[in-house]
């Protein structure tokens, strides 16, 4: 069933909505592999990767500590995991 919108969408036809730009100064890309998808571009960058152990140990427990937290996000919610 088709479910009709008050407003189409002008903007980007077709499309996901629009992320907001923002003026943050990035560093520089040290792009290293670029993949088309559709009509999108994506590249990847080896400078904004963990690279020490420290680094690398922090990606980790940040990584569990919001997977354990959206576990038990599920588990209050009585659902199962």
């Amino acid at each position: 069933m088709v479910v009709p919108q008050r407003a189409p969408h002008i903007d980007n036809p077709g499309r996901d909505a629009q992320v907001p730009k923002t003026n943050l100064p990035l560093p520089e890309a040290n792009i290293v592999e670029t993949y088309s998808i559709g009509e999108s571009k994506v590249h990847i960058c080896d400078n904004y990767m963990a690279k020490t152990p420290e680094e690398i140990n922090k990606v980790v427990m940040d990584m569990h500590e919001k997977a354990w937290a959206i576990i038990r996000d599920i588990q209050e919610k009585g659902g199962a995991v």
